[in-house]
């Protein structure tokens, strides 16, 4: 099966992309016409990824040296395009 979620976001608002299972990464595609910003769990905009037009990137929580090299998951991922347009999430694990 495969865990997609696609969106047409407005422009300059938080969308939460939601998913039934938690996950480490999620494959983001950028169907805009503009960078998009990314945040896994909860929104925080100087740890957003940014992703290009016309980009697939894959967006993870980085290993925590202080847990065992555990990563966390989430089953949210909050997308803010600049412009209006389609953004793909797909959960990547």
């Amino acid at each position: 099966m495969i865990d997609v979620v696609r969106k047409t976001c407005t422009a300059e608002v938080t969308e939460p992309f939601s998913f039934s299972t938690a996950s480490v990464a999620f494959k983001v595609k950028n169907f805009t016409d503009d960078v998009i910003l990314v945040c896994l769990g909860t929104w925080d905009e100087n740890q957003s990824v940014m992703i290009q037009s016309g980009v697939a990137e894959t967006v993870m929580h980085n290993p925590d040296p202080a847990n065992y090299m555990t990563r966390d998951t989430t089953d949210t991922v909050l997308v803010k395009s600049t412009v209006s347009g389609v953004v793909e999430v797909l959960r990547n694990d």
